[in-house]
This record gives C-alpha cells, structure tokens and sequence, in this order.
C-alpha cells in the first residue's frame, strides 16, 4: 500500500495523537524516514493532517476552509482543485468567481455517499484578466457576452471604451470591474479580432479563450537566437554515443524530435537506450526563455498551428534530434530480458547523432510487409524492439496497467482554415512501440529519484472516485456485461472491461465512459502511485521540448547526478516544486480542452455543408433535454426533446435513458442510431439532430 494512503488510515484509526516513532514503529516500518517525513508534510500542508506538537501528528477529519483553482462547468457550476481533492461548487455558490481564480472555498458538511461541497468564501486571486467575447452595441452602452459559455454573464463597456467594435465584432475585452453578487463585470475593448466568420478568428478566439501565448517576447526570440546551431565540445561526463545506431520515430507531420531510441542483442536479452533532447542544457533556470516556458507550462497542439513551449529555433532546431546531425541528449540506458524485466540501468548526459527519421506509417507499413528497410541495421533494431516493447507492455499489463481503446480526429485543412475531411488514428503497432519505451524510460528515472530520496516532481494517477463508478456499473448493467459492481474497481477490473468492450460496438464509448470515470493525472511534488499504468514510481522524462515537468525532471537528475542539489540554481527550483507542478497540470488541463475546442469548431464547420443529411452514429450521452450522438468521424450533436415529435418522452436517470410514454420507444446510451443534420450553430459550437425512422 502506497506511503500517504497507509500513514494517513492509521492516523484515522488512531485514538489520539501519534509521534513520529510511533509512526515508524507501525505503519511507516519499511518505508524509509525521509519519505514518511516528506509524506506527513504534505498531509499537514494539504489540511489531511496537523502537527500538534512537534514530531506528533493527528488526522483531521474535516478541514473548514480549503484554498484552489476553480474550473467551471458549461452549466454553471464548478470544481475547486485542492491538495484535498476536488470540491463541487454549485452554480449560486460561486459569489462571483469565474472560471480559473482562485478561491478559498468554505465546506459544507459531508453527506453520506456525497462527495465533497462546499461554496466560495473569497477570492485569493484573479485569472482572467481579458475576456474575449461577442460585442453588441446597446445605446451609449455595449455589451460583451462571452464565447466560452465557462464564462457566466456579459461584460458591460462605456460608450468610451469600444475601441472601434461594432456589433457582430468578435473582441477581446479588459476587466475593469469583477463580477459581485448582483453586479456584472465592466471593462474595455482592448482588441477587435474580427467578424466570426473571418478567417482565422475562429481559432484565434480558443487562443484567447483559454489563456494560452501565441507570440514569444522580442527578448526572448532574442535570447534563443543567439544559441548557435551546432553543439559545442563535448564535455568531460558527457558520453559519446554518435557511433550507435539511432532512431526517431514520430508523426509524419511531426517537426520536433525530443526522443530517439537505440537497441542491441546482449547476453540473451536486449539494451535499451532511450536518448532524450537535452533542453536543460540550453535553458538554465531563471533565463528569460525558462520563464516563458514556465508560463506556457507545454505545448498546444491546435487544429490549424501549434503554440510551441519553446521558441521554434530550440524546438524544431537546437534541441530536436533531427538525422544526421549532431545533438546533446540525456540517455536513460537499461537492460531487459527477454519477458521486459528492466535489470541494470544507467542515467548520464550523452551526444548522439540520428541515423534515419522514421514515422508511425512507414515504420507499421515496414512491419506488416517486410519490405522497404531504410537499412538491414534498422530491420534488425526495429524488429527486435517490435518484440522487447510487446514483453514490457505484457509486463505492465500483468500488473495492472491500463490499455484504453480510443481515436484521435485529426482536420485536414485547406490554405485558407476550411476543413476538407477527417482521418481518424488510432493506436498501432508502432505507436505502442514507442509508448512502451518511453514509460519504461520514465519509470527507471523515477524509481532512481525516489531511491535516492531526491527532490522530483511525479506523474500521479489517484485511485478513481467510487461515486462516478457507481454511475458507470448502471451503464454495464443496461449493456449486461458480466462485471456489473465496479464500485471498488482494481486496474485489473478495468482491463476485464475493455477486453470485453473489445468486439462490441460500443467498444469507445465504454472505453470512454471509463476514462471518464478516472481522475486526472497530474503532477505533484511528492511520491505516489499511479493508478492507469500500476506504477509504484512515475515521472514525464522524455519530452523536454514540450512539457515542462520532462525540463524540471532533466534538471533534477542532472544535480542529483552530481551532487548539486543543494546548490543554486537547482536549490532555488526546488523550493518552487509545489508551484511548478500546480502550473503544469493547469496548462495541461487548458491546452488539452483547447485542443479540443478547436478541433471541435472545424467538425462544426465541416458538417454545416451536410445540413439535410443522414449519418450512422452512437448515443454517446443521455439527459433530460435530449441524447448526443457521436457520429463516425467524431463530430457530436444533440437531438433535443422538442425534435422527438412523435411521442412525449421522459429522462430515467437511472438508467440513462430516454423513453416514451406512449410508444414505448427508448433511446439509450450506446444506442446505434441514424441520424439528420437539422442545423449548426457555429458561434455556439453546436450540431443539431433529429431521428431517421
């Protein structure tokens, strides 16, 4: 049992106050001081416990106030991430915060089977400072009302601050004023983006939306254009790998490189090298280009660009393992038998040299056929790491690892921004080989943090929530799969549900309504365990050039290498650890909804050219006004409760479903249905449907 769950359930259990001995004594034998030290920090820290008199510690069982982000739910209400878990903030709760402050939240008492409520009590801080929004000329007034419907009530501006908008505009507007309880947000136009239906300003309005950076700062660009190209002399420490076999696999339309992998037979069994971009040797902590990146916290991947974490000349040049060049690297090397049991590892800064830029297409074709090698050295490595990466996957899944069944929609775009179709990519051979690698890498490197007691940031997984499984056992009931009681579902209770999902027509919805079911994965300042993979010890190592946690993580081990933990610059990153892994997961969170956004406002447009048609599709949800249904190339649409004209139709709630008083007709989740584009809506990002009989 995990450290924190074990220290804190023998808190609880306890008649009184506990000492750090005692702690030992019991439930902390076999886990090393530190860690229990460390663990009952975060504990007090997080509100689970207080230290009632020095080394003596006492479980708290209900904590009156708690401090975290709020995200806001398209409906009106809204979650409060904290150390504690995540509080549910109804819609007349919420005093005048908006999506993304930060709030100190006041608990309501717990209700048996309820999670945790509470209301806001202030607001520590502000997060949107501009909103971008619809304006509407009103007299000598105007009026902002918000594109992302996260955002509740309309922004009034003075006849003096329209900044040239006139109605239809699509503007960005400053807050002057906060929303309080019985009075709207004021403010001024700062920028007009446009008419909606401009070129562009669709996906210039999801930048905005979720607060991320397009432009980099004049400085900067500055700073990342005086790094030169070519590395520099190699070192003393640094390893000379340029003479290993090499290679990048990726996306065909990938442009930055940050891993490549090497492999070779050994004593019968196989080394793995997992080479990474060195970024930490270009972006020290503290320069100007580290505190861009800390504000950007990772790259977005929208529709139509990408807003890289780092200046293009470092991402797609100086850190990007393109072929034939030379690149600094820090290689994560380890031996695997032939079952893909990891045995001796090394950690150490390299130099390495790609031999050949491989994608995902070429190398599954190359696989499949036999034929068009770019060398008999890259057969040979890929096909030996097409059976070493099977035997680590087989491993994690013994385990417990998750392995979710999913596609990813990916736009085909014209010059101008309009969607011409979609393609949908879902997980391969290669893909998996990849995978694997990198989650082997990435756990050798936390495993190594953690046995060295190390300061590190962590990917966590928490266990799921038993509420949101007890919604999804009345799913598999209606569906009658033979696991129906997943209220204390293991990993090993998930895999029995996706291997069953496999050959059913309702394989991604389930695969989907079980993801849903988890947490979040995040990224946290102490050790835990996570739940999708079943690793006791895991970090993000392997994609420095676009995720931040990977930079901290290079930068740690590099100091833990060499002893210099405890000195600046590390020293200084390390006292804002807690910090840094708070921005991460925002930013992750905001980039992946943006992402999203924005692929979701071309499959609008795309389908508002098929107004009148029909097409097959799966109810992927169900409630009181109407089911959403999920047609093949993932566009989603709802058919309201008015288009259903042939009966009166009721919301069962416990079943998830809706049915006809008179009829008798159901429309249920993971119902195959035909349905008719009636009308898109696309300001609103919305498809709307009717029934084909």
């Amino acid at each position: 049992m995990r450290v924190r769950k074990t220290v804190l359930k023998a808190l609880k259990a306890s008649d009184g106050p506990m000492t750090f001995a005692q702690i030992m004594a019991g439930p902390g034998d076999g886990f090393k001081p530190t860690l229990v030290r460390e663990t009952l920090r975060h504990l007090v820290k997080s509100g689970h416990a207080a230290e009632v008199r020095p080394e003596t510690y006492a479980a708290l069982r209900e904590r009156n106030t708690v401090e975290g982000r709020i995200s806001v739910n398209v409906r009106g209400y809204g979650f409060v991430s904290s150390p504690t878990g995540d509080i549910y903030i109804a819609s007349g709760d919420m005093r005048g915060a908006m999506h993304g402050d930060t709030v100190t939240v006041r608990l309501h008492q717990r209700q048996q089977g309820k999670g945790r409520a509470g209301e806001v009590a202030s607001i520590v801080e502000r997060h949107n400072q501009t909103i971008v929004g619809r304006f509407e000329k009103q007299g000598r007034m105007g009026l902002v009302s918000p594109t992302d419907r996260r955002i509740k009530g309309d922004v009034v501006v003075g006849h003096d601050g329209f900044g040239g908008a006139s109605t239809g505009d699509i503007v960005v507007v400053r807050i002057t004023s906060f929303p309080a309880v019985g009075h709207s947000a004021q403010g001024s136009v700062e920028e007009v983006l446009g008419n909606a239906t401009d070129p562009g300003v669709d996906v210039e309005v999801v930048i905005r939306e979720h607060g991320l950076r397009a432009a980099f700062p004049k400085e900067v660009e500055i700073a990342a254009g005086v790094i030169p190209e070519a590395v520099g002399p190699v070192e003393p420490g640094r390893e000379d790998l340029r003479d290993l076999l090499t290679i990048t696999i990726d996306p065909v339309d990938a442009r930055d490189f940050d891993d490549a992998i090497s492999l070779e037979r050994v004593d019968g069994g196989f080394r793995m090298w997992v080479h990474i971009a060195d970024v930490s040797h270009y972006v020290p902590w503290g320069s100007v280009i580290d505190q861009e990146a800390v504000q950007r916290a990772t790259s977005v991947y929208l529709v139509d660009r990408v807003l890289p974490m780092l200046p293009e000349r470092l991402s797609n040049g100086v850190c990007s393992l393109n072929p034939g060049v030379d690149r600094f690297t820090m290689t994560a090397e380890f031996d695997l038998d032939r079952t893909g049991l990891v045995g001796r590892y090394r950690l150490y800064p390299s130099v390495i040299r790609s031999d050949h830029r491989c994608d995902y297409e070429g190398v599954q074709r190359w696989l499949d056929t036999g034929e068009g090698w770019p060398s008999e050295e890259a057969e040979r490595l890929l096909t030996d790491f097409r059976g070493v990466a099977a035997a680590i996957g087989r491993r994690r899944v013994a385990r417990g690892g998750l392995d979710f069944e999913s596609v990813e929609a990916k736009v085909w775009l014209d010059p101008k921004g309009h969607p011409l179709e979609v393609t949908l990519r879902e997980k391969t051979v290669a893909t998996s080989m990849i995978e694997e690698a990198m989650i082997a890498a990435n756990e050798v490197v936390a495993r190594h943090m953690r046995d060295h007691e190390a300061p590190m940031v962590y990917r966590i997984h928490e266990d799921p929530d038993p509420d949101a499984l007890a919604q999804i056992g009345v799913v598999l009931q209606e569906f009658d799969y033979p696991i129906k009681d997943v209220g204390a579902a293991t990993p090993h209770t998930f895999q029995k549900l996706i291997a069953y999902a496999h050959e059913r027509p309702e394989r991604l919805l389930i695969n989907s309504l079980l993801l849903r079911a988890l947490k979040r994965a995040r990224y946290v300042d102490y050790l835990d365990s996570h739940f999708g993979l079943a690793s006791d010890a895991y970090c993000h190592f392997t994609s420095p050039i676009r995720r931040y946690p990977d930079l901290i993580v290079h930068r740690l081990l590099r100091a833990q290498l060499t002893g210099t933990l405890h000195e600046p610059p590390t020293s200084d990153m390390v006292s804002e650890l807690e910090w840094l892994a708070e921005q991460s997961s925002m930013m992750e969170r905001e980039a992946e909804a943006a992402e999203n956004d924005s692929v979701k406002i071309k499959l609008c447009e795309l389908m508002a050219e098929h107004i009148g048609e029909e097409f097959a599709g799966i109810i992927t949800s169900v409630s009181s006004y109407g089911a959403f249904v999920q047609l093949e190339n993932t566009a989603e649409g709802l058919v309201h409760v008015m288009a259903m004209r042939d009966d009166h139709y009721t919301f069962d709630a416990e079943r998830f479903l809706l049915h006809g008083e008179n009829k008798g007709v159901t429309w249920r989740l993971g119902q195959a249905v035909t349905v008719r584009i009636v009308d898109v809506a696309l300001a609103d990002r919305r498809i709307e449907m009717e029934w084909v009989r």
